[in-house]
């Protein structure tokens, strides 16, 4: 019992610092004046996954501002497989709430084998729910809806070099 106390231990901290959104997300109070591009997730049909912020969408092309080389991508939407879209953060994170079941579970006594599962499913689903609640997906929304969340929605101005944007 010990051993797996020392475990949860070591592995929730990494699972909880893995949760975090990009910084430049808007929190959902000031999403009407956010000037940055939601963060979105492309799965390209050849090329390895593109996240980033999501800078322009044309007709036949997404422009994005890639998390990790901070440099403008350019895909074409025919090559695109699917995408998740991320437009705000979470305004409150319940991910504390997992290990605070573990007491109410412990009250339980006699049932105490039939009720920890039961609160942690309950917890972790409501977690995982609240996670999601600022997400979209090719599902959701056509091409067209999706430049509402584009840094630049109708496209960048001819007298912006992709380059210059950071």
């Amino acid at each position: 019992m010990k051993k797996i106390i020392w475990t949860a231990a070591f592995i929730l901290p990494m699972l909880i610092a893995g949760c975090r959104t990009p910084q430049y997300l808007p929190t959902p109070d000031t999403i009407d004046v956010n000037v940055y591009g939601s963060y979105i997730k492309i799965q390209p049909l050849l090329v390895s996954e593109i996240k980033g912020e999501l800078i322009a969408i044309d007709t036949d092309t997404i422009t994005v501002l890639t998390k990790d080389a901070k440099e403008c991508v350019t895909i074409p939407v025919k090559d695109v497989l699917n995408f998740t879209l991320k437009y705000a953060r979470p305004k409150k994170r319940y991910w504390w709430s997992i290990p605070a079941s573990l007491p109410a579970a412990g009250m339980h006594g006699f049932y105490f084998p039939v009720s920890l599962p039961v609160n942690l499913l309950v917890t972790v689903s409501v977690t995982a729910s609240s996670e999601n609640a600022f997400r979209y997906s090719e599902a959701d929304m056509t091409y067209d809806k999706l430049r509402m969340f584009a840094r630049f929605p109708q496209g960048i101005p001819p007298g912006i070099d992709r380059a210059s944007i950071r």
